[in-house]
């Protein structure tokens, strides 16, 4: 009988050592699929497109259409975009309360810490800076394509679009100069 348990019990300790290195290597290799991922990441990239889906299936362009992303191989990441057809202010230093708030509506920008989930493909952006107050600490969800070494569209998850938007895709070129 003592034979027989020493057989079971180093039968047991191989099988939990062939299934948790088994779940050691294979979170190794996603942490190494994700590093990889993330380092395609890493650059300036200028918007191409940033394009809404509504329900009835029309696409209108977002008045940001002037923007720019930029990655670090540091895991981390800032956005700043702005309607390029914001009225001008009478006064630089001096704007109206209109002037003011066409200004800051006209504006988006936004830094985070990323974490790249490459298997499931896409990418969070943990928000620590933001132009509204109420949306630092969020997490914001992408889901990335790459096209090339230079052309990345990223998808916002559907928990962050609003009605009557089903959609919203921006499509982004690296910057090369």
């Amino acid at each position: 009988m003592k034979y027989q348990w020493s057989r079971i019990a180093i039968a047991t300790v191989a099988v939990c050592i062939a299934f948790f290195g088994s779940m050691w290597f294979a979170t190794h290799l996603q942490a190494r699929d994700d590093a990889a991922i993330a380092q395609q990441f890493v650059g300036m990239w200028r918007l191409v497109s940033y394009t809404h889906r509504l329900a009835d299936g029309t696409t209108r362009p977002d008045p940001k259409s002037v923007a720019y992303i930029v990655y670090t191989d540091k895991n981390r990441m800032c956005y700043v975009a702005m309607d390029p057809n914001r009225p001008k202010w009478k006064s630089e230093n001096t704007p109206t309360p209109e002037e003011a708030i066409s200004g800051i509506m006209g504006l988006g920008a936004y830094c985070a810490m990323v974490e790249v989930h490459a298997k499931e493909g896409f990418v969070l952006h943990h928000v620590d800076v933001e132009r509204v107050p109420n949306l630092v600490g969020r997490n914001r969800k992408r889901w990335f394509k790459f096209e090339g070494p230079n052309r990345l569209t990223l998808r916002i998850d559907t928990s962050e679009v609003v009605a009557p938007d089903v959609e919203r895709t921006l499509v982004w070129e690296r910057v090369q100069n």
